[in-house]
């Protein structure tokens, strides 16, 4: 029997198609992953257990429900993040910024559960591979250490899986990876004052986007006949080294802030003058609570934790902005 390394697993993504949604589509890109994808079957099964006076607690096992899902973690790139958000928050818009370089815009899709449906394909090297259809992604949390790559996990739903002939995993050269110092954070009193406002000094930043996908399950099938989005809960928290009450102050007087979270790879040059970037804009943070760490023989830190709300003044909560060398986010 031939062995598998867990090196030899990928996982590739497709946009399906809106008006044949749920039909698996082959992969468009490969996302090298940190950690082996948990994309994987799941069953629920009922056990048969009935009045017989045999003594034994069930007499079978049937399947009443199938369906699938895992994560995976990975290093956040420039290119492959954008099929993630498009399922994850719901919509997309993609212009010419200038020559070969685009500008996506990524925003929640308002009032339409059905958000855009993507492909799975897990390839397993010299094993069965496996594809997943209708899936969507339920969420993605976002992690920038000073000492690691910018890297995330996502969680995704899926109806099915089927054995499938043996996809070829290629990875994509201009997919960049964002290291520590391309990161900067800013606060200021609303998304106007964004530009203009200067970074802070942050010594970690994890972000979560859960958008509460639910599989959409009917009498009469096995499967479920869809994948959902429902509400969006936007959550974080930062570490700062203290540098007196300005945080402290944001918790306790309930003052809501605009955030903007970019990553940019200043060193790299797409299209005549742009860099690959991700840019994420929210509206109306508040502060919920701070958790400072006092150690003896070290700095003081502050540890605030926060929560993205919906701005009725700007019309939105969240906005993200991917700049690439990709022409759009559709079915191949």
């Amino acid at each position: 029997m031939t062995l598998l390394k867990g090196e030899s697993i990928n996982l590739g993504i497709g946009i399906e198609d809106p008006a044949t949604r749920g039909t698996f589509v082959v992969p468009q890109n490969f996302i090298p992953a940190r950690t082996p994808s948990g994309v994987n079957v799941k069953v629920t099964k009922a056990l048969l257990k009935e009045t017989k006076s045999s003594g034994i607690a069930s007499q079978g096992s049937t399947v009443v429900q199938r369906m699938a899902g895992g994560d995976l973690e990975f290093n956040v790139r420039s290119e492959s993040i954008g099929y993630l958000l498009k399922s994850l928050l719901g919509a997309v818009a993609s212009v010419v910024k200038e020559t070969t370089a685009y500008n996506h815009t990524f925003t929640v899709l308002p009032t339409d559960p059905q958000f855009p449906s993507i492909s799975l394909a897990l390839a397993q090297s010299g094993q069965q591979d496996y594809a997943y259809n209708g899936a969507i992604v339920k969420s993605i949390e976002l992690k920038t250490p000073v000492d690691d790559l910018v890297n995330a996990k996502v969680e995704f739903i899926a109806k099915d899986e089927a054995e499938h002939t043996d996809f070829t995993p290629a990875f994509q050269a201009d997919d960049y990876i964002f290291r520590p110092q391309d990161i900067t954070i800013k606060l200021a009193t609303n998304l106007a004052g964004l530009d203009a406002a200067n970074a802070i000094n942050v010594k970690e930043l994890e972000l979560s986007i859960d958008n509460s996908a639910r599989p959409q399950q009917c009498l009469g099938s096995v499967t479920p006949t869809d994948n959902i989005a429902q509400m969006i809960e936007i959550t974080g928290n930062i570490v700062l080294d203290y540098e007196g009450d300005t945080y402290h102050d944001l918790v306790v007087a309930g003052t809501y802030k605009a955030m903007r979270i970019e990553l940019k790879r200043t060193d790299i040059t797409i299209g005549a003058s742009s860099n690959p970037t991700i840019q994420i804009d929210l509206a109306k943070v508040s502060f919920e609570a701070n958790n400072p760490d006092r150690p003896i023989e070290d700095i003081v830190r502050d540890s605030l934790d926060f929560v993205a709300h919906y701005s009725d003044t700007d019309s939105k909560a969240i906005t993200v902005v991917v700049t690439n060398e990709m022409t759009a986010y559709v079915k191949a």
